[in-house]
Order: structure tokens, then sequence, then C-alpha cells
């Protein structure tokens, strides 16, 4: 049995978004996943204003910054950004115990202005996965969130599905809305490939952007088809889901997301980097279908199945990894601190001594936004 999908068009998409931004406080803390890198360079001249601060971060080990004023503080302080390796982490969410977020990368001439710049929401630290690169970002003024249409390995126990997702608006009550889910998914096995089925309406508003975290989402199973409504913390405790969806997040469940031991795996994760807006933006479910109808229980053979693990907006965007050693990202970031009042922008303008496990001494600038 299929059941059809009315997902919204991405012109349709980007009229839902516009609408559900347009009564949304641009400050307000979100916590969804990275929006797509900016191109990187190597020209810092943006990053002349500002604060400098300059630090190292070891092969092993944490360092915990303060933005306001730029600092290297303790871990027992208000950090706002703390480095270890390559990942960078804000002080909220997942990863600490204050209200940090921050979003881009956004385009480096953002660094030269004075008032925080109009972004659809921040995001705190969070868990997550092979669902972090399932949507293109479209920038302003439409904001509009594209799914590439990349499918995904579910894996638990011996049972394998093939996910899709389709879309991120639908209509509740003739009004469009942002983070109503549709997907496509089947189970894959010895036998072959099973009945397609095809969703809509997956609840992943969570309240909208002024939703508290406590806000209940939508959580699927994927075996027996319920769809039921849990916390964030419900859901980490639960067994009785394999995906979930909160606001543009999509969660598994295994290890941070969930105790059932669920991994999944992105099939078409290495052909992000190089897929372009207008390519994904031309993409629909139709179109898309032969890509899903191709994929078999082979097709994910030597394939790494993962749960969620921590990841901050930061993600791997803000690394330009096209040499060796990797150099910072040519971007800008908005950052709201620890204590969840005051909005920096933050730019790296080199990294010295870089080695492949870590940036080394990291040169960054940020710019305090009154």
């Amino acid at each position: 049995m299929i059941r059809r999908a009315a997902w919204l068009t991405p012109h349709a998409a980007t009229a839902a978004l516009a609408l559900a931004l347009a009564a949304c406080d641009e400050s307000v803390k979100r916590d969804e996943p990275a929006a797509p890198a900016a191109d990187a360079g190597t020209d810092p001249s943006a990053f002349d204003s500002g604060e400098e601060l300059t630090f190292t971060v070891p092969d092993v080990g944490r360092v915990h910054v303060a933005l306001d004023p730029p600092a290297v503080v303790d871990a027992a302080a208000a950090w706002d950004l703390a480095f270890e390796g390559y990942d960078v982490f804000t002080n909220g969410g997942a990863s600490g115990s204050g209200a940090g977020a921050a979003f881009g990368p956004l385009e480096p001439v953002v660094f030269l202005g004075e008032q925080p710049p109009a972004v659809p929401f921040l995001t705190s630290d969070r868990t997550g996965g092979a669902f972090l690169g399932w949507y293109a970002y479209s920038g302003a003024p439409a904001h509009a969130l594209y799914s590439r249409f990349h499918v995904v390995g579910v894996r638990d126990g011996d049972r394998l599905f093939k996910v899709q997702v389709l879309g991120y608006y639908g209509q509740r009550d003739g009004a469009a809305i942002a983070a109503l889910y549709s997907l496509r998914y089947a189970e894959l096995g010895a036998g072959g490939v099973g009945p397609v089925q095809e969703l809509t309406l997956l609840d992943g508003t969570a309240g909208g952007p002024a939703g508290a975290p406590t806000t209940p989402n939508e959580c699927l199973d994927l075996i027996t088809g319920a769809r039921t409504m849990k916390t964030p913390d419900e859901s980490r405790a639960s067994s009785d889901w394999h995906l979930c969806f909160r606001r543009d997040a999509i969660s598994v469940n295994g290890e941070r997301g969930g105790p059932r031991g669920v991994g999944a795996v992105d099939l078409d994760a290495e052909a992000t980097k190089d897929e372009t807006l207008a390519e994904v933006q031309a993409r629909t479910a139709d179109s898309e279908r032969a890509r899903f109808d191709a994929v078999t229980a082979a097709s994910f053979e030597g394939k790494t199945f993962r749960g969620d693990r921590i990841v901050s907006v930061f993600g791997d965007t803000w690394i330009d990894r096209t040499g060796s050693p990797p150099k910072p990202a040519y971007a800008a970031w908005l950052v709201q601190t620890s204590g969840g009042t005051k909005k920096v922008l933050v730019g790296f303008a080199r990294f010295e001594n870089a080695t492949a496990a870590a940036p080394g001494t990291v040169v960054l600038r940020a710019k305090p936004l009154r």
C-alpha cells in the first residue's frame, strides 16, 4: 500500500517559511542544525574589526572561550565556545547548561555590520547524525529549507529501512506551516524491497521558534507505523521510535539519541559538498523517486551505521579542508552568549601550526553587537 503525500512545491515552501518567519523573533534560540557552508577563502580582511583573541587548541584536550570580552576561561566559568580538536561547541543544549546558540556560516561581509544580522533561528548544540545534512538552506530573504532527497539507511538490529525526506512544509487549518514533514520509506531485506510508505504532516513544529525545550515533537516507529508525541527527554529515554522530528532536526534512536540501538547512514553524504542550491531546489519528490527506488539492501554493504552524537552549528563548516593542513573557512558566525542576552559576530582569521588533529593556534575575531 502506498500512501500519497501532499507536499508543497519549492515555491510554496518558500512562501510557507516566509509566513512562518514573519511572526518570529529572530533572536529566539532554536535547536536547529547548521546551514550549508559558505565558500571558503583566504582573505581575512573582513575580520579586521572586532577584538582579537589568540589561543592554542592542543591535539588532546578542550579550550573554553568567553566572547564578551574575548578571553580564554576555565570550564567552570561562563564560557561561550569550547574547542576540542576541530570541533566547536556552544554553551547550550546538549553541550552546556547555558543559553548559548549560534547560526552560520554567513557571508564574511556580515562581520562589518554593527547590528545582529537577520537569521531565521539560532541553534543550540544537540544530538544528531546521519540526517544532519538532509536540507539545503536558501538564505535571505526566503530562509527556505529544501530537501536534498538523499536516501538514508536506518538499521534496527537485523531490520533495515531506506528513508527519503520529501519536504519540510505542510498546511494546517489552511495556513502554511514549517516543520510539518513528509517522507517515504520502505523496508529492505533478502526478499527484496517492502511496500513503500509515504507519510505527511509529521509534526516537528515543537511550538515554533518560541517553543520551549520541553515542547513535544512527533516520533515515528518505522516497523509499526506508530506516531507519538514526545518531549526531548522522553524520546531519549524511550525505545518505541526510530526517528524523531524537531524543527529542522531529525534524530535517530541510538547512541545519544536514545536507547534502542538504531543506527543510520546517509548513502549520498559524499555528494553534499558538491551540490549547489540551484540543483537541490530543482529536485522534486517525483524526480527523485528513481533515486529512492534504485536503493537495495546491497547498497548499504560496507557502510557504517551510527546513532546520534553531540553536534554544533559549526560542525565541519568552519573548516576549509581543501588543503593540508586545514584552514578556517572564510565565513562569519552569529553567536548568542551563554547568558542568552548578548549576540557576538565571530570570524576565524587563521590557524598557526595546525595538525591533522587540531587547528593549533587559532586567531579569532569577536565583535559584540549592542
